[in-house]
């Protein structure tokens, strides 16, 4: 069966790379347009609302007369795209006036797709609910803006996922951010969530806490705010971009975590309108793979186990050119938030490598192509700990198996049009996961997982166990038109995930081979601040990360129902 999963993913993969390919598109890594005034080529920053950014844009430019070239690249969840043009774009040439009052008129009985006074030529309400989403304010001689399309792409905890650093210098270079300004957002997602479980006590995870209930309950329904944020963006200067994030949780792991984190924090040293080259440094996601979640609210099995933060800081290098993006970044080999984890605390010892390469296939349809390599990851020994200070306070396994790294490597491969989206990554160790080699309690391995049954039981060269930890992640999503002009979402999701061979462990009773995770969900965007939604999710397999020789089974079953609401500003 993995023999036969390997092919069909290698055959995939020659396909993809073999269908002829002859520019970028904007769902992943950008697309360009043309801007007003003195911008001339700009960036459309990753999932943005590319047309409502240019509408957005104009009325942001103050009080004047412009005359502007808009060439609109398709591409956006929930824009308007019934006039398409062959060629994929679609162009207009639009004289206005913008009046001291923030009204925007059309000039010489020219059209203007924007947003006009009443008594103006063209009115045009989208347009309208675009302006308001980004208002700003002068206080103490500083710009204080807020824009609703910037903090959906810093704060959208499914999707653009590893993209921030390159998402903050897009939206600057399509002028979307203003220069020598502080942004001030927020989001916010939560809801009602239920689950039902066929074992008592055992309700998977769904890359979420909290513990939904007692050992003896098999079914429990909460309300949890998942993610309540703040997002601080500065743009001082032509290079400097600050990004924090303050973040509150009730679903990250409460013994050791706060629910009050400063979750990212950093910096970026780039102009996308001057050069290719950009620098990051801070705390933040680091760079590696993909993991956007096509769900409402649940990630899937592949951001669950490889999406890697940092808790310390990150040196980040990137490039961006004509639709490639290539990546590295270096950082404490200590346990970072997420994932990642290596040798000893103090030294820069662990590392990570990413690349993107976006085509269009013609009309609105495009083809991404990425992947990446994260040097060392939690999975390197059997001494599991959801956090740092887990680690530090914890107790490992009497016999402590702990291999030289275990490294992870990641591909991906998005298709991406108007109405249909359709995406497939692959994730996996290059080494088993220590704590998933059948063993007794004391960290032991069975004899029969020994090369020399009297040798050693901690040296991974004596252990003949090759089962490496992998995710296979596929997903749907399909965006059919709403009468407000936005596009609904309804999105199938499925994920396999591979943990050990089908020997369990006879002593604690416990199975713990395979895992799996699939779900169906729909998001209805109500305007640019506020978007609801409900998914169903079917897990099989309860595999903790912590002790899962102890406590797992691969055959539970459960069913989850969730339903909520993102708002932001």
């Amino acid at each position: 069966m993995k023999n036969a999963l390997k092919l069909t993913l290698l055959g995939a993969s020659a396909l993809a790379i073999s269908v002829p390919v002859t520019a970028n598109h904007n769902h992943g890594l950008r697309g360009m347009f043309k801007a007003p005034q003195a911008h001339q080529t700009q960036y459309v920053a990753p999932q943005s609302w590319q047309e409502k950014q240019l509408h957005a844009q104009l009325a942001q430019m103050g009080p004047g007369t412009y005359t502007v070239t808009d060439t609109i690249y398709p591409g956006s969840h929930d824009g308007p795209h019934q006039h398409r043009t062959p060629e994929y774009v679609r162009t207009q040439h639009v004289g206005y006036s913008v009046a001291e009052n923030g009204h925007i008129q059309t000039q010489q009985g020219l059209r203007l797709r924007g947003f006009a006074s009443p008594n103006a030529v063209h009115y045009d309400p989208a347009a309208r609910k675009a302006f308001l989403a980004n208002r700003s304010h002068n206080v103490g001689g500083i710009t204080v803006r807020t824009n609703a399309h910037h903090s959906r792409d810093m704060l959208d905890w499914q999707e653009n996922t590893t993209g921030r650093t390159l998402t903050l210098l897009a939206n600057r270079a399509n002028g979307m951010l203003k220069d020598n300004s502080i942004y001030l957002g927020a989001g916010f997602q939560g809801g009602f969530k239920y689950q039902k479980t066929s074992m008592d006590g055992q309700f998977p995870i769904l890359s979420r806490f909290p513990f939904f209930s007692d050992s003896g309950d098999d079914e429990a329904g909460v309300f949890a705010i998942d993610h309540a944020a703040l997002s601080f963006t500065s743009t001082f200067g032509d290079w400097t971009t600050v990004y924090l994030q303050p973040e509150y949780s009730e679903t990250e792991y409460g013994r050791d975590q706060d629910e009050f984190q400063l979750r990212k924090a950093f910096v970026v040293f780039g102009n996308l309108e001057k050069t290719p080259f950009y620098a990051a440094f801070g705390r933040k996601t680091i760079d590696f793979g993909n993991f956007d979640s096509y769900n409402a609210f649940t990630h899937n099995e592949g951001a669950h186990y490889f999406w890697a933060v940092s808790d310390q800081p990150v040196a980040e290098v990137g490039y961006y050119k004509n639709g490639l993006k290539l990546t590295a970044s270096a950082f404490s080999a200590g346990r970072q938030l997420r994932v990642a984890l290596a040798g000893e605390d103090n030294n820069i010892g662990n590392y990570a490598f990413n690349g993107e390469k976006e085509f269009l296939l013609g009309g609105s349809k495009a083809f991404t192509l990425g992947g990446g390599y994260l040097h060392d990851t939690i999975y390197r020994d059997n001494f599991t700990a959801h956090t740092f200070q887990g680690r530090q306070n914890g107790t490992a396994p009497a016999n402590f198996i702990e291999y030289d790294r275990n490294s992870a490597v990641n591909a991906f491969a998005e298709y991406n049009s108007d109405f249909f989206d359709l995406m497939v990554e692959y994730t996996t160790t290059l080494k088993p996961w220590a704590a998933a080699i059948p063993q007794l309690p004391d960290g032991t391995p069975f004899p029969q997982y020994l090369n020399n049954p009297a040798g050693s039981t901690t040296d991974p060269d004596n252990i003949n166990f090759d089962e490496k930890l992998s995710v296979l992640v596929a997903q749907a999503r399909v965006k059919p038109m709403l009468p407000n002009g936005r596009r609904m979402a309804i999105s199938a999701v499925g994920s396999w995930g591979n943990i050990s061979d089908d020997f369990g462990n006879p002593i604690t009773g416990t199975t713990f081979d395979k895992n799996q995770q699939h779900a169906l969900s729909l998001e209805y965007p109500v305007n640019d601040f506020l978007d609801f939604g409900a998914e169903y999710v079917y897990n099989k397999g309860f595999i903790p990360f912590v002790a899962p020789q102890l406590v797992s089974n691969a055959e539970t079953e459960a069913h989850a129902i969730n339903v909520g609401f993102k708002a932001r500003f």
